[in-house]
């Protein structure tokens, strides 16, 4: 028959395993979640630039004629 001091070590043994499996997947999933937040961040940002640069270019289209035609380089008159 098995001792009862073996059994506790035993199922303290088992016990820490499992949490340390549980740990292990707990570490993956972290890291996995990380990685799509900052692929998401990466990609907000670029939307947000191409947003701001389409907005520039808007507010450069629709501001009376002073965009950059009227105060840019003007080309030699022949």
């Amino acid at each position: 028959m098995v001792s009862g001091g073996f059994a506790v070590v035993s199922v303290l043994y088992i016990a820490f395993f499992v949490a340390l499996a549980v740990l292990v997947v707990a570490l993956i999933v972290l890291v996995f979640a990380a990685i799509r937040v900052l692929r998401l961040s990466a990609t907000e940002r670029r939307l947000r630039i191409e947003r701001l640069r389409y907005q520039a270019v808007v507010d450069g289209i629709d501001d009376g004629g002073a965009g950059p035609d009227t105060t840019g380089p003007t080309s030699p008159a022949a």
